[in-house]
C-alpha cells in the first residue's frame, strides 16, 4: 500500500495537532478517532463566520465509507446522514439567520476523496469522500446556546450517531452480501 501524505491532497488538510476536542470510539467492533479543531473566527475573510473543522480517523486515516466495505447508493446514503446530523446539530447551537438568499447556513465543505481510493477509481464517488469536514456558520443574528466546548461536544455527539448509522448500514450491505 502507498503511504499518502498531505500533499497528495487538492486542498492541504487542516490542522489537527492542537484539536478543541478528542473522542475515540469503538462502535460494533470498529476503532474510530474524532478530533475537532477548536472555533475559528475570520478564516477565509469571512467575517462574522464560526468556523469549525473535524475529521474521524478510522486505521489512523481520514474514514471514508469504502473503509466499512460500502458501495454505490450506501455511500451517498450515509453521507446525508452525517451531513444532516451535523446541520442540524448547529442550527440547533445557533439558530442562525439566512446570510444571502439561497444560501445555506450553516454550509459544510468536505476535504474530498482520500488519495489512496481516488487511486482506486473512487475519486468520483461518494465512498471515496473522506471525512474531514468544514463547517462555516455565519453568526450575525444567532442565538448560541451554550460556549465553544459546548459546540464542540454537540457537533462530536452528531458525529458519533452517525457513526453508529454507517456501521449499521454497513452490516446490514455485508449481512446481505453474505
Amino acid at each position: 500500500m502507498t503511504h499518502h501524505s498531505s500533499l497528495d491532497w487538492p486542498t492541504p488538510l487542516p490542522d489537527f495537532s492542537r484539536p478543541g476536542l478528542t473522542r475515540r470510539l469503538r462502535i460494533g467492533g470498529c476503532d474510530f478517532m474524532i478530533q475537532l479543531t477548536p472555533v475559528l473566527r475570520g478564516v477565509d475573510s469571512e467575517p462574522d463566520t464560526d468556523l469549525v473543522r473535524l475529521q474521524v480517523l478510522y486505521g489512523g486515516k481520514p474514514l471514508a465509507p469504502a473503509d466499512l466495505g460500502l458501495s454505490g447508493p450506501a455511500c451517498l446514503n450515509v453521507w446525508s446522514y452525517l451531513c444532516n446530523k451535523l446541520t442540524e446539530a448547529l442550527v440547533d447551537f445557533y439558530d442562525p439567520k439566512q446570510r444571502v438568499e439561497g444560501e445555506p447556513n450553516p454550509r459544510l465543505g468536505c476535504w474530498g476523496p482520500r488519495p489512496d481510493l481516488a487511486e482506486c477509481g473512487l475519486a468520483e464517488d461518494d465512498c471515496g469522500l473522506a471525512v474531514v469536514i468544514g463547517l462555516a456558520t455565519w453568526t450575525v443574528g444567532a442565538r448560541p446556546l451554550g460556549t465553544e466546548p459546548d459546540l464542540l461536544e454537540r457537533l462530536a455527539e452528531a458525529v458519533i450517531r452517525a457513526l453508529g448509522y454507517w456501521v449499521l448500514v454497513a452490516r446490514r450491505v455485508q449481512t446481505r452480501k453474505n
